[in-house]
């Protein structure tokens, strides 16, 4: 068992059939946490440190929640510790039409809007919580989970619990804390205190 900022996690590692990743996307909906630097900006933090294209982030990613306010400015919107970001791509409407960062309606929503130049704090590893929604979470999700998602051992049992049948046609293998386990075992595993380091992987990507 491992331990973050004094919080012992687990890791739980799945090989899915690849037609069964996409079921995992609910939990990233819901969010999750990474460990970031934090103090930097929105554009620094997506870009920078995971890993996302400057040019997906200008055009695919049209609305950004920095917690719960919508983000016009990638660049002075600062990520502190704890903050919570939630990245959207078009949504439809006049709904999306004025949620839409850095939009032609952006004056209508000034009491919903993230304001610049927020103060940081003293930068420092340490984990925010991501939520990833709409055609975002369909394109970045399996990246983010091949990668590895940190969420709350209860949610994720949780979820085992509902999607069991299929996770036990469609699991090719599963390790909790590196070593082989049966699917099955994890309903009684003891979850729901922790937090758990969560991987899926495509078997068509081993």
């Amino acid at each position: 068992m491992e331990k973050i900022d004094g919080m012992a996690f687990d890791r739980l590692s799945l090989i899915m059939k690849a037609e069964l990743v996409p079921i995992f996307f609910q939990l990233l909906g819901q969010g999750f946490k990474v460990n970031v630097q934090t103090g930097g900006s929105v554009k620094e933090l997506l870009c920078n440190q995971l890993g996302i294209d400057e040019d997906y982030l200008l055009e695919r990613i049209q609305t950004i929640f920095l917690n719960a306010k919508v983000v016009d400015d990638v660049n002075s919107a600062i990520v502190n510790e704890g903050s919570v970001l939630a990245l959207s791509g078009a949504m439809p409407g006049l709904v999306g039409a004025i949620l839409r960062s850095g939009g032609y309606y952006a004056a209508m929503r000034s009491q919903i809007s993230h304001k610049k130049n927020q103060s940081s704090l003293p930068q420092r590893t340490a984990p925010i919580k991501l939520k990833l929604l709409n055609l975002i979470v369909k394109e970045l999700g399996p990246t983010f989970l091949k990668n590895g998602i940190m969420i709350k051992g209860e949610q994720l049992q949780e979820f085992i619990e509902s999607r069991l049948e299929d996770l036990k046609i469609k699991c090719v293998a599963v390790k909790l804390n590196d070593k082989p386990v049966e699917i099955d075992s994890l309903r009684k595993a003891d979850l729901k205190t922790k937090l758990v380091f969560l991987q899926v992987k495509s078997e068509q990507a081993i």
